[in-house]
């Protein structure tokens, strides 16, 4: 293990013993004394590491590291003091009066603040799908007790997997999971003391310890202590830019995915190339990582096609990230002829950037986002470099790839037939391939299965695969169980049938469950985002601080990566890309239209009290549309329900909306129980009252409603009450004329039907078409 790893390492465990203190069946023992590590908790992260609360043993310097943050004897413990008090986003005072307090405070039932609502509580649980929704405050009892038991069960299981110590990926991973809802700070009020918030989870701040950590060392190299000299010794300039964020963006993802994909392989080739877009920012991170010398555990985040790495700020930083980005800009002009790209850009910033208040959010995020979009206006540098593409030479018809269309293929043998593919593309067959059948993932350097980017490679097997080149393991299996090896929810869910993924066609005939006589049997492509993300960040307190703005980052992406699939478990449909703040599925149309209700319910539950919204946009289409035509009208739905206004007059649009069948509407009347829902729900008395599958009158409602819709433009279009009255007392009134009890039914179900058109034209519109298109006769 590099040193600087072991500091990444010692910063990761360096708060364990605030895990472990909080339990009441792991108790410090008196070999451990306080007085030596300052603080309680510090005194249980000697003893946590030392003494068999791992199952494994750390090297030394790294248990001395952690332990005596709090203490500092050496200057390896001070870097880990002064990343500490840097993540903790104190000023030098303020962090020991708030350990100095809290360590007479009892908090055993303290649970974390949830993201969004200080009023509620995460609960004190693993991360996992059903526990990222708040719950009330109070704890009954302790609750660690089993959540350190499970951590300390997980830990025996990378041994047993002969991971061993040195896995920092599977132990981040561990602690992402069992710590992510335990509060890093306790709250408490004492006399002047203003109390500090509990919502920065225990993960996130151990997490944000490590990456400064290792900045703060590889400036000490450097013969740079102006960071450590600000903790040590209370000098030290704290706005001089030292410290650089770089900062990966994938551009043109969507062009990517689903540009030049053949309908007939779309359901082999979408999933894989989404996939391949989340491994190759990873592995770049890696390599730019590397490259100018940092460690791994340096890479802030890499998500939704972005990543972040905190390095220093020097002349020689700056040179190798501009090779760097020559090098990848070669990778995607050979195989992808520039449609895509990764920019790289860089951002200096200070200790202040970090500690002071407010200057994460109000000062460095902006800078890094202006960072952003100047790369990727230099994408390229093509004033620099040739301007003419190299073609492959003797491509005609019976060689062109049937994938790409653009290079020279070779014929390749699939389960069922033969095809042409090119070697880049043949690559995202495999990846598919491997996804549905394999179990673990292993990225290696300089040899490998399949080649992503130089020496890089990925390696899927059925059971884990450990060689000298291995640099990360992963579990991407479906099994919630942990297998030693940190899991990555890399292959998203799709719909499996006969053990092959289905088609599309195949999930266009599951419309309807399937019923071969009615329903109408097509797909549908959902595309949704959260609305006006980028404001959000900007003014929300929920980002102030380093760990709270990655602690919010996470969360997103874990809601639309991991609940997601939960919530498209077992349906017809198919994943092309989830997570970030976005969506995009595919699948049988009545089951996304109903798993569009439940994300948006979710969601809405899941970011209570933020403010938060989320837009979708739905498109009905034959299944053998091409790809990129459905994908464009998606985002073209999804774009109507961005410029939705609840009301007309508002300036800027309201957002927080649907599009479906062509009309547009706020989801806080289309799924209102009391208004749309609830006429869906009333429709089957209306059908049943009416005889045998009767959708005359269903259709004549729906006329009836594209009159309300258009009697703006046409005054005559005001008759459609009447209508409505006539078409009623035809079909219903006439018919129950001897029934009291069912003229009554009748007359509620009129009142229902006309407050709807009346009021909520465009919902009333979107719940006829689809219980019309559910019944309609094949």
């Amino acid at each position: 293990m590099e040193k600087i790893d072991e500091i990444a390492l010692a910063g990761l465990l360096h708060d364990i013993g605030k895990f472990g203190q909080r339990t009441d069946i792991y108790r410090l023992k008196d070999i451990f004394p306080v007085q030596r590590y300052r603080y309680t908790h510090a005194a249980y992260t000697a003893q946590i590491l030392q003494d068999g609360g791992l199952a494994f043993k750390l090297p030394e310097e790294v248990i001395d590291m952690a332990a005596m943050h709090h203490a500092p004897d050496g200057d390896d413990a001070w870097i880990i003091a002064a990343a500490d008090r840097m993540a903790s986003g104190f000023e030098r005072e303020a962090f020991e009066k708030y350990n100095e307090m809290s360590d007479r405070e009892d908090f055993r039932k303290q649970r974390l603040w949830h993201l969004f609502d200080e009023k509620r509580r995460f609960p004190i649980a693993p991360l996992a799908p059903d526990t990222i929704y708040p719950v009330e405050k109070g704890a009954d009892g302790n609750e660690y007790d089993a959540l350190w038991k499970a951590f300390v069960e997980d830990m025996e299981k990378i041994e047993k997997a002969g991971s061993g110590a040195n896995d920092y990926r599977t132990i981040d991973y561990l602690m992402k999971k069992h710590t992510s809802f335990i509060p890093s700070s306790t709250t408490f009020k004492k006399g002047d003391y203003t109390p500090v918030k509990a919502n920065v989870p225990l993960y996130d701040h151990s997490r944000a310890t490590a990456i400064f950590a290792t900045a703060i060392y590889a400036l000490y190299e450097k013969g740079d202590t102006d960071i450590l000299d600000y903790y040590r010794h209370g000098r030290g300039d704290i706005e001089r830019r030292n410290l650089l964020m770089v900062t990966g963006d994938f551009f043109g993802i969507q062009q990517f995915i689903f540009n030049d994909v053949p309908a007939a392989k779309a359901s082999k080739i979408l999933r894989s190339k989404s996939a391949y877009v989340q491994v190759l920012t990873r592995i770049l991170a890696l390599h730019v990582a590397e490259e100018i010398g940092m460690s791994h555990q340096s890479i802030v985040t890499t998500a939704a096609g972005k990543f972040e790495i905190l390095a220093i700020n020097t002349p020689e930083t700056l040179e190798k990230v501009q090779k760097l980005q020559s090098e990848i800009d070669d990778f995607f002009i050979k195989e992808y002829f520039g449609e895509t790209g990764v920019g790289l850009s860089c951002t200096p910033c200070a200790l202040a950037d970090f500690i002071v208040k407010g200057r994460y959010r109000e000062s460095l995020r902006p800078r890094v986002a202006e960072s952003v979009e100047e790369a990727k206006y230099r994408r390229f540098d093509l004033a620099s470099r040739h301007p003419v593409l190299e073609l492959d030479d003797g491509i005609d018809n019976r060689n062109l790839c049937q994938l790409c269309h653009l290079r020279k293929g070779i014929e390749r043998e699939s389960s069922d037939k033969t095809y042409i593919a090119c070697g880049s593309c043949e690559k995202f067959v495999r990846i598919g391939r491997e996804l549905a059948t394999k179990k673990f993932l292993t990225i290696s350097k300089g040899s490998g299965k399949i080649p992503i980017f130089g020496e890089w490679h990925l390696n899927f097997s059925e059971k884990p695969e450990r060689f000298d080149n291995a640099v990360e393991i992963y579990d991407i299996s479906k099994d919630p169980e942990f297998a030693g090896y940190a899991k990555w929810e890399l292959a998203s869910y799709v719909a499996i049938e006969d053990g092959y993924v289905s088609t599309f066609e195949e999930l266009a005939q599951k419309s309807c469950n399937g019923d071969p006589d009615y329903g109408l049997k097509a797909l549908a492509a959902l595309k949704g985002d959260v609305d006006n993300m980028g404001c959000y960040i900007r003014n929300s307190d929920v980002t102030a601080s380093f760990a709270r703005y990655n602690f919010f980052s996470r969360m997103i992406d874990y809601f639309f990566s991991v609940e997601s699939a939960r919530l498209m478990e077992g349906r017809p449909m198919y994943t092309v890309f989830s997570g970030g703040d976005d969506i995009f599925i595919l699948g049988a149309w009545d089951e996304v239209v109903e798993f569009s209700r439940e994300l948006h319910e979710d969601f809405t539950r899941f970011a209570a009290k933020s403010g938060l919204t989320f837009s979708a946009g739905i498109v009905v289409t034959k299944p053998n549309k091409p790809v990129n035509f459905i994908a464009e009208a998606a985002e073209s739905a999804l774009e109507a329900s961005k410029e939705y206004k609840e009301k007309k007059e508002m300036l800027l649009p309201s957002k927080d909306a649907l599009t479906l069948f062509g009309e547009t509407a706020g989801w806080k009347h289309y799924a209102d129980e009391d208004n749309a829902l609830y006429l869906l729900e009333e429709l089957p008395r209306l059908e049943e009252m009416l005889g045998e599958r009767n959708t005359s009158m269903l259709y004549r409602l729906l006329q009836l409603n594209q009159m309300r819709l258009e009697m703006d433009e046409n005054i005559e279009n005001s008759m459609w009450r009447s209508r409505l009255s006539y078409t009623f007392r035809r079909n219903l009134f006439e018919k129950y004329a001897k029934d009291a009890e069912k003229t009554r039914e009748a007359e509620s179900l009129m009142k229902l039907v006309a407050n709807m058109i009346e009021n909520y034209p465009m919902e009333t519109k979107m719940v006829l078409s689809e219980y019309i298109y559910k019944r309609r006769r094949v």
